[in-house]
């Protein structure tokens, strides 16, 4: 295995090597989706069921390849499993749902007007190749992480149990939030409501707010390993523009802000960090 992608060109005994691996088998995966996606819907909503399983697979290659043995390395390992599963989990389920009711997920279906003509291509190039650049920045703490700390002897310290608590904080949230707009959506007397309620009541974008703790906390426990990788903190802060900006909060504030029900919950919920609503 390790000749033939020495062959490619991956030194899969170094850690850019192994890093790098992972970066090209993400857009290779993700290639493979522009052409089936295309083929069998005529939009890529199918890599939304793809996404969160991409940063799981960065950060298998990266302990796999690595021979990581470390307790940190497996903390780590086991930190960016449970997220990156549980929303991969999440959003496979709601592009099925899409798929059964026939609907297709009306931001990707979006796309196709905007970049036509010429869709079939453009989609690859502004749609689904920047999600390798979006999974790669997003689980660099975790992969640069196990790296770094593939065979580091030292126990785990007080700076890394902080790491841990905070990443549970952030699941905490992720986890609540997803199951409670789920059940939400489920009832269809909710049909034009907007959640909140529950972890919503306090932020508009609970799940979100979940997703970048889980990466602050994943990065502590990281650097709390080994501080000479302080400069991985570019995947947490680029992770929390995502989110915060560019495809998260201010993509969906700017999508539903136009309806008067959302503009009402806009003036008295939180827009991203869970506090009191506004009266």
């Amino acid at each position: 295995m390790t000749e033939l992608l020495a062959a490619l060109g991956f030194d899969m005994g170094t850690n850019s090597g192994i890093f790098w691996f992972g970066v090209a088998w993400t857009a290779f995966i993700i290639t493979v989706i522009w052409i089936v996606g295309y083929a069998l819907e005529g939009h890529h909503g199918m890599i939304d069921a793809f996404y969160g399983y991409g940063f799981a697979m960065q950060i298998w290659i990266a302990y796999y390849f690595s021979g990581a043995n470390s307790s940190i390395a497996t903390a780590l390992l086991i930190m960016g499993s449970l997220h990156s599963c549980r929303l991969g989990i999440y959003l496979s389920r709601r592009w099925l749902g899409y798929r059964r009711k026939g609907t297709g997920d009306q931001r990707y279906m979006g796309f196709v007007p905007k970049l036509s003509p010429g869709y079939w291509w453009k989609s690859l190039l502004l749609v689904l190749q920047p999600q390798t650049a979006m999974i790669t920045f997003g689980c660099m703490a975790a992969t640069w992480g196990i790296l770094a700390n593939a065979h580091n002897i030292a126990p785990l310290n007080i700076f890394s149990i902080i790491g841990i608590a905070v990443f549970g904080i952030g699941y905490y949230y992720e986890t609540v939030a997803d199951g409670q707009l789920q059940a939400f959506k489920a009832d269809p007397h909710n049909k034009g409501r907007y959640l909140n309620t529950g972890v919503w009541t306090y932020t508009r974008h609970p799940n979100y707010f979940g997703n970048v703790t889980v990466w602050w906390g994943i990065y502590i426990v990281a650097v709390a390993g080994n501080p000479d990788y302080w400069w991985i903190i570019a995947g947490p802060i680029v992770n929390t523009i995502l989110l915060t900006g560019i495809v998260g909060r201010a993509f969906q504030d700017n999508f539903m802000g136009g309806r008067p029900e959302y503009r009402e919950l806009m003036a008295k919920t939180n827009s991203f960090l869970p506090i009191p609503p506004r009266k």
